[in-house]
């Protein structure tokens, strides 16, 4: 972070597929961890994900819990734990049933989870029973969250926390289905197919601004730029 790193609020939607932790989790609590947190990029990911570290982990939660309540007891356990984990709250919508959840990252590893809970717990944060069954399912995330970004150009952002994320505006609100018909298409068009994107949007001198989110390895101004232009030509 530097002196001008802006700090905006917004949401990014995705689609993930998820599968249920179980054993390194508090007794009978539903933990989902992200099967592939970028599909766009990494389409071998299943295959690295179990031999590094969690990445994307989400605590069920029993109630949707507000901003400032979350926040303060996120800050807590940081300060108790001397931990750096990043945590956001949002939804997971499978089939017409959404769930409330927080999305933690940078776990160091699958036995800090249990640990994670246990403070949030104790803190008034509880968390929602196991389902009985659960089967790989791929579901829509919405992250409401915090951004740390640093402006390059006009319309263009690095993310000063996260390596290789970076953001653009667009005109407007796109639907998931607008965006997930656009991105194939802009993928089919280009030479660099090997990118991840999500939409969302941060509020901006008190307006919401649509954004793209773009991950891929050595993330670069100019590979944002022509994403971009490929998706400008398109949306109409």
């Amino acid at each position: 972070m530097t002196e001008t790193t802006q700090i905006k609020y917004g949401s990014l939607i995705k689609e993930e597929a998820f599968e249920l932790i179980e054993g390194a989790v508090l007794p009978n609590t539903f933990v989902l961890e992200s099967k592939n947190p970028f599909p766009g990029f990494y389409e071998y990911y299943d295959n690295l994900q179990k031999d590094i570290t969690p990445h994307y982990i989400y605590l069920v939660t029993d109630k949707k819990y507000s901003l400032e309540q979350f926040t303060r007891t996120t800050q807590q356990i940081m300060a108790d734990t001397n931990k750096k984990y990043h945590a956001a709250q949002g939804t997971i919508t499978i089939f017409n049933t959404v769930h409330n959840v927080i999305r933690v990252r940078h776990i160091e590893q699958y036995a800090d989870i249990k640990e994670l809970q246990a403070y949030y717990v104790s803190l008034g944060i509880n968390f929602k029973d196991k389902p009985s069954k659960f089967d790989h399912e791929t579901g829509i995330t919405r992250l409401n969250k915090f951004f740390s970004l640093d402006q390059i150009e006009d319309d263009f952002y690095f993310d000063s926390v996260e390596a290789n994320h970076g953001y653009f505006k667009i005109p407007r609100l796109l639907s998931w289905g607008e965006f997930e018909q656009l991105t194939k298409q802009v993928k089919y068009n280009m030479d660099l197919l090997h990118f991840d994107a999500s939409i969302g949007f941060i509020y901006d001198h008190f307006k919401a601004i649509d954004i793209i989110r773009v991950y891929a390895e050595n993330l670069s101004l100019d590979m944002m730029k022509e994403i971009r232009s490929k998706y400008l030509e398109r949306i109409k």
